[in-house]
């Protein structure tokens, strides 16, 4: 997408980086009172601090350019014009039938993919407005796409569709969360692609095992399984998640299976433009890991599992480790119960930044798993430290 480098735009950078005006002029050889003059609108921007906040913003890591990208949609003109033809065309669907184009699916992939890794930062309570409301512009649009870009709006309309179910799932809503992925995966198979198909497959067994519907999620896993895919990273995911399920429905052979399928060369995660399971990475491997351990009764084992992929995962991935934390809390209690507590503060450290209502109910249940405890130093100093948040 194109920048037009103005105040605004300049600021929604700055922002997204999280940085002072001295010390983001720093990054693009600009002083504090230049930085400050173009957000105040009273000089322009020259042709080499143009260039320099074009390399910059080239050089962005997936979730801070996601946060400029929701910043800059007042100030990017061609992408504002677009998202406001959008936003009205889903609030008043019937009045002027919208002209689809390949832009205008290039501009409304990158929101849908600047929501996902937002609420992967933020948690559902930022995301969610976004989220949704990029859901319900693909579904207005699709009635009259052209047939040639039907099967890549299809496939966006999956991403959307199955995001809102993220989020919902987040929001504690978890039979609007299903329901939604049962919609997503109807438009990934309008849109041909397996392997969105396959990993909305996968959501529903993740989901189903949150909800300790463990039949459910098997039966998800082999639909999953059926399916041919072409992405290797959605393969490993696949399997691992497949494993987890099977190793709650006591299908323990099946579960050893699926974990020896993964291949191991996906080590850092990627962006959503490149994989659906972009966020498959080692530290994936090791948390899903210990989760099957500790469903075959490996509690040792699934403590180091889980320990061993907390150094792993990025800073910026704050549910997912605070999720993992807990995992590890209540592995880990009976064995070592500082440990576990240690645990657990570290979560509801993160927590302060993440205000997933998922996690929020995930830190009550793992408190109530610590009850046998109760009385002692390391649960009192627990207890203090979440009444001091």
């Amino acid at each position: 997408m194109t920048i037009w480098w103005i105040g605004q735009s300049v600021k929604a950078l700055r922002m997204a980086l999280r940085m002072n005006q001295r010390d983001f002029g720093q990054l693009i050889d600009a002083g504090q009172r230049t930085v400050s003059g173009w957000e105040r609108g009273e000089s322009a921007v020259n042709v080499a601090a143009q260039v320099a906040l074009d390399s910059l913003l080239a050089t962005l890591e997936p979730v801070a350019r996601a946060r400029f990208e929701v910043l800059a949609e007042e100030t990017d003109v061609n992408r504002r014009q677009f998202l406001m033809t959008s936003t009205a065309l889903a609030a008043t669907a019937g009045s002027a039938k919208p002209t689809v184009t390949p832009a205008a699916i290039d501009h409304l992939r990158t929101t849908v993919h600047a929501g996902m890794l937002l609420d992967d930062s933020l948690g559902s309570d930022a995301a969610k407005p976004l989220v949704d409301a990029m859901a319900r512009t693909c579904l207005t649009l699709l009635p009259d796409c052209p047939e040639l870009l039907k099967p890549q709006l299809s496939r966006l309309t999956a991403e959307a569709v199955a995001s809102s179910a993220w989020a919902a799932w987040d929001q504690r809503d978890v039979r609007l969360a299903d329901a939604l992925f049962g919609q997503a995966f109807e438009h990934a198979e309008n849109a041909g692609d397996t392997d969105v198909q396959a990993g909305i497959l996968v959501h529903r067994t993740d989901l189903a095992v949150w909800t300790r519907r463990y039949a459910d999620a098997a039966d998800y896993a082999d639909a999953a399984l059926a399916i041919k895919i072409r992405d290797r990273r959605m393969a490993d995911y696949r399997a691992l998640r497949s494993a987890q399920a099977f190793a709650h429905a006591n299908r323990r052979q099946d579960a050893r299976r699926q974990l020896e399928a993964v291949s191991g060369e996906h080590i850092t995660e990627t962006t959503p433009d490149q994989s659906y399971a972009y966020w498959m990475a080692g530290w994936v491997t090791s948390d899903v890991t210990g989760s099957v351990l500790e469903a075959t009764g490996d509690r040792h084992g699934a403590a180091e599992s889980v320990e061993e992929s907390l150094q792993f995962i990025p800073e910026l991935a704050s549910r997912h480790r605070a999720l993992t934390l807990l995992r590890l809390a209540r592995i880990a209690a009976p064995l070592d119960l500082d440990r576990s507590v240690d645990a657990a503060k570290q979560a509801l450290a993160l927590s302060r930044k993440n205000t997933s209502p998922r996690l929020r109910q995930k830190y009550a249940e793992t408190r109530q798993l610590l009850e046998p405890w109760d009385g002692t130093r390391a649960i009192r100093e627990l207890d203090a430290f979440a009444d001091s948040r």
